[in-house]
């Protein structure tokens, strides 16, 4: 009997050492899992692996939006001539860097002084003639005054004779009255009529000068208006002639082409020898200010706003990541400003997610000694939010992890399927 009880106490385990008992729960927790043990804490592992990475893309997909539909812009300035002809010299080379006011190219100036000069020209021979027809006008006043001295003059005549006409037929009423009553004689009545005949005829004399002199007043008078009327006409013709100069002087100086901006020479479309119209495109100055467009999906913007970071990863830079922040969104989706818009009320409609430009400025302009301009490609990812969560969604991912870590105990501790004999 004592050997009886005292084996059950041995295989027990009650009077084992603690490591001897620790190794006989591994030992039974493998049996019980048999050739599954290892393949269960491997399970195991994934699934909390895979929580913690769903985790954080669902972190990311809250927090963060991106896309790969962006391109680097830059604020380019076309420089084209203002006239036109033949290039005489080209100042510059392709990705070259020019400041403000350089020379870029010289148009032949030849047939632009040539019209500078004769412009030059027409301007003094106006300035010539308006010189003399306000010395005819000049003269023509002095003409005038001369004029009014002479009818205030035969006006003075007029009054004098008629002063004395008027004396004379007193005299005449006084020498009728004398001879009605034989105080003087026929002789001196006879004087006094001839007399006073001949003072009116001074008189109606007088008038007539007057009225000559008038008349020749009013002449010179008009011919004054005619002449200051000549003379605003020559005035207008300087005043043309000075602007054609002027236009003239700028046409010359628009043979030489100047930088309006400062930039890198980009889309060089001119040689030495090309005949240059009016607008035609020389180069394009790209900018240092670059910055980047991004066509988010719209269900993208939901939480966009201006003055959020991003990190700009560029592509031609290995996937190198600078800062810069969003500075706007467009008002309206990109195809809508396209050339051809589409026309959604004619045929079936399909509704397709729309792409929307945002606006991203670096934080400050990467300095990495290659050019960086319009047009490569870069992977914007806007921060939209911190992450946020609640005790709801905490509960619901530990009870799908748990979920899973008691699925993959259960598939490690069930009982084989038993073999059925052939």
């Amino acid at each position: 009997m004592p050997p009886i009880l005292e084996r059950p106490l041995r295989e027990s385990g009650h009077n084992l050492p603690v490591d001897s008992r620790s190794k006989r729960r591994k030992a039974l927790l493998r049996d019980r899992f048999g050739k599954r043990f290892f393949r269960t804490h491997v399970g195991i592992g994934l699934v909390l692996i895979l929580a913690v990475v769903g985790l954080y893309f669902f972190a990311q997909s809250m927090s963060y939006q991106s896309t790969d539909d962006a391109f680097i812009e830059g604020h380019v300035t076309g420089v084209a001539p203002k006239i036109a002809g033949r290039i005489d010299k080209v100042f510059v080379d392709d990705n070259q860097l020019v400041k403000k006011g350089d020379p870029i190219v010289e148009i032949d100036p030849r047939d632009y002084d040539a019209q500078l000069r004769q412009k030059q020209a027409a301007l003094e021979s106006t300035k010539a003639n308006a010189l003399a027809a306000q010395a005819a006008v000049d003269q023509q006043i002095a003409k005038v005054k001369s004029q009014q001295a002479t009818v205030d003059q035969n006006k003075a005549d007029q009054e004098s004779s008629q002063a004395q006409a008027d004396q004379d037929i007193d005299d005449l009423r006084r020498e009728q009255d004398l001879y009605s009553r034989h105080v003087v004689s026929i002789q001196d009545f006879i004087h006094s009529q001839a007399a006073n005949r001949a003072a009116q005829a001074n008189l109606d004399s007088a008038r007539m000068k007057v009225r000559s002199a008038e008349a020749q007043l009013l002449e010179g008078q008009a011919q004054v208006r005619t002449f200051q009327a000549l003379v605003q006409d020559v005035l207008a013709q300087e005043q043309e002639n000075e602007a054609n100069v002027e236009a003239a002087q700028l046409n010359d100086s628009y043979t030489k082409v100047f930088a309006p901006e400062s930039g890198l020479v980009t889309h060089k479309a001119v040689e030495p020898g090309d005949y240059v119209q009016v607008g035609q495109s020389l180069v394009a100055l790209v900018r240092e200010n670059i910055y980047v467009t991004a066509n988010f999906k719209e269900n993208q913007l939901d939480l966009m706003r201006p003055g959020q970071p991003v990190e700009i990863e560029l592509d031609a830079l290995g996937g190198r990541k600078f800062k810069g922040h969003v500075e706007s969104v467009q008002k309206g989706s990109g195809a809508a400003f396209s050339l051809m818009p589409p026309e959604n009320a004619t045929g079936n409609y399909v509704k397709v997610v729309q792409r929307v430009p945002v606006k991203i400025l670096f934080d400050s302009i990467p300095d990495v000694g290659l050019p960086l301009g319009p047009g490569e490609s870069v992977v914007p990812t806007v921060k939209v939010q911190d992450f946020q969560y609640s005790t709801l969604q905490l509960m619901m991912a530990a009870a799908l992890t748990g979920a899973a870590i008691l699925g993959v105990l259960w598939w490690g501790t069930r009982a084989p399927k038993a073999k059925k004999n052939a």
